[in-house]
């Protein structure tokens, strides 16, 4: 009787349902890529959210059509249950499920299951819910966000107890709501980041969901601050139901816009029509420091394998620019030209293989996947709450080269540390030491990726060994009492301070002789009490010899972003004397300043 009593017009519902439907409840489209929650081998997981009238309230003529469940993984899961309850353990109110032996997909994310019949809601509370059967152990159940107390809810097997997970978050479990009377125009600003680059240069990326049941065709988003207000009309549509997040480009930011100033980005208008409900149409912006990712390559002329690993760092070098902090460590083979004498043990396996900002192992060209890319972009995403900014000049006769490292954290940070690699570009040589192993030549190029047939039979270098012209190779390390990296210890928020170090040039003269000394890259570590890197950057190591006058501008967009010291000074303003210029495509540049 209780399903009865609390939907009543269950059984006498007709209609036609909408094909629209919008998410409603905590998560916010939040799906974790990892869970906590696991239980060993088969069994069935259950998880259950609190829904009250106040979660659904703007849709309370509305109806309940399905309910949307995000899974951390589904590889072992076969089938999925979802369901609506008065509590925890009462009769299922309504019920579907679905099962991978019927052909149908279980994924990782969201998987909207519909119900065969639509509800009306009806100003009370319940529970929805989902059930799963795993055929081997995994964690699925996904958390994400604050704690909202008294709300989520695991039970770990059929016969165990339901307990309250609500401190550790909200689950992604969300009811899908529509029908005729969903409100026409209704867009939510979910969140918003950003990054402050040169110059006062913001990039906002503002992600938008469309609540409405019609598409936004033409809508304002405003950006303002105290003292600071940009409006940015967007006219790319946003169809119903759909997700999109907005990259905007703000020019002319004050330098406390984002920190000591809140900036609020805001959907101030549709064209199409009035906004339903405005109050969820702004959010702060969260303002992120350029994060910049170090790949760390263990390689070697002798690693018949290593071939692919070459392409995959030159791709990240082409395609990421100044964001790819590059660094080939020629140790594979003792005989190998480049081989440093002296670098870091990162406990490599074997060879190729990579380390992704010190915090996991990796293939330098397939990833964890199909492309080192999408690692690298992933991790570019992972915020950054300190930034670098570097110069490096060399000494008088080129044997080494003296580093400084600025620092500025936008949170209180303890345990840190800074490494400082050397690297070189474009080296290469004719003997036949220099000469990289190929087991690809086994192939035919039609066997092998597009930018891997080159070594296939009859490939531009397809034999068993070739010349390359080799980037990003590890030249020279700090290294000082036993130590790689020097420690700093702790930084306060919005604290600033300077490193600095000299780093040996190698001195094996087939290196040497193959160096291109414009081609000297110095690269900063920033490294957390994990040794996991906070950040770092890049920056080419000047000759001090070699000084330009500088009587106009830097030619086309290029614009001075930096400027220090010989002695490695951040200045912000022109001073007398040699100063150090850094542009905003990555380059430096010395000037005499009169």
């Amino acid at each position: 009787m209780k399903k009865l009593l609390l939907f009543a017009a269950l059984m006498a519902w007709v209609g036609v349902a909408s094909a629209y439907n919008v998410s409603v409840g905590y998560s916010n489209g939040q799906v974790a890529e990892t869970s906590p929650y696991k239980i060993s081998g088969k069994g069935h997981v259950s998880a259950a959210v609190y829904i009250t009238p106040e979660v659904y309230q703007r849709y309370a003529q509305c109806d309940i059509m399905g309910i949307s469940v995000g899974l951390a993984s589904a590889k072992y899961c076969d089938s999925l249950t979802v369901w609506m309850r008065e509590s925890l353990d009462s009769d299922d109110i309504v019920t579907k499920t679905i099962k991978r032996s019927a052909n149908v997909s279980i994924d990782q994310g969201w998987n909207n299951v519909l119900f065969d019949t639509p509800m009306p809601l009806e100003g009370k509370s319940f529970y929805i819910g989902f059930t799963y059967h795993q055929s081997y152990k995994d964690g699925a159940v996904s958390v994400v966000g604050e704690p909202r107390p008294n709300t989520s809810y695991l039970k770990r097997g059929n016969l165990a107890n339901w307990e309250d997970i609500s401190s550790g978050g909200v689950l992604s479990l969300e009811l899908l709501v529509g029908g005729d009377n969903m409100p026409p125009y209704d867009l939510k600003v979910v969140s918003a980041t950003a990054t402050r680059g040169a110059d006062n240069v913001v990039n906002v990326v503002t992600n938008i969901i469309n609540n409405g049941s019609k598409a936004a065709t033409e809508y304002d988003l405003t950006f303002s601050a105290e003292g600071y207000n940009y409006v940015k009309t967007i006219s790319t549509p946003i169809a119903s139901g759909a997700n999109t997040k907005v990259s905007t480009i703000l020019y002319d930011v004050p330098e406390a816009v984002g920190f000591d100033l809140p900036l609020t980005v805001t959907a101030t208008r549709i064209a199409d029509g009035e906004d339903s409900f405005p109050e969820d149409n702004s959010a702060v912006v969260t303002m992120r420091i350029p994060r910049n990712v170090v790949v760390e390559e263990f390689t070697g002329t002798g690693c018949g394998w290593c071939p692919r690993g070459l392409v995959g760092m030159d791709k990240m070098h082409e395609r990421y620019g100044e964001q790819f902090i590059g660094i080939g460590i020629h140790q594979y083979n003792s005989s190998d030209p480049m081989y440093p004498s002296r670098y870091k043990n990162l406990n490599f396996e074997g060879a190729p293989q990579c380390k992704i900002n010190r915090s996991y192992f990796t293939d330098p060209y397939y990833g964890k996947g199909e492309d080192i890319c999408n690692d690298f972009e992933a991790e570019m995403e992972v915020p950054a709450y300190i930034s670098v900014m570097v110069s490096a000049t060399f000494n008088a006769d080129r044997s080494a080269v003296d580093i400084t490292a600025d620092l500025n954290s936008q949170a209180a940070m303890s345990g840190l540390s800074v490494g400082f690699v050397l690297t070189a570009d474009s080296v290469t040589g004719t003997e036949r030491a220099w000469k990289q192993a190929n087991y690809y030549y086994q192939y035919q190029p039609s066997q092998l990726p597009d930018d891997l047939k080159q070594f296939g039979n009859g490939g531009v270098n397809g034999g068993s060994s070739f010349f390359w012209i080799f980037n990003d190779v590890a030249i020279g390390s700090y290294y000082e009492g036993g130590k790689y990296e020097k420690s700093i210890g702790s930084i306060g928020n919005r604290e600033t301070k300077t490193v600095t170090a000299t780093v040996e040039m190698p001195t094996k003269a087939v290196l040497v002789n193959a160096l291109r000394y414009d081609l000297i890259t110095a690269n900063v570590l920033v490294l957390d009490d994990k040794g996991v890197v906070a950040n770092a950057a890049k920056v080419r190591v000047v000759d001090p010899t070699d000084v330009k006058e500088l009587d106009v501008k830097p030619a086309g967009n290029l614009r001075e972003v930096a400027r220090y010291t010989l002695d490695g000074r951040m200045i912000t303003t022109p001073q007398k004397g040699i100063n150090i210029v850094k542009l905003s495509d990555g380059s430096t540049i010395k000037v005499n300043v009169k």
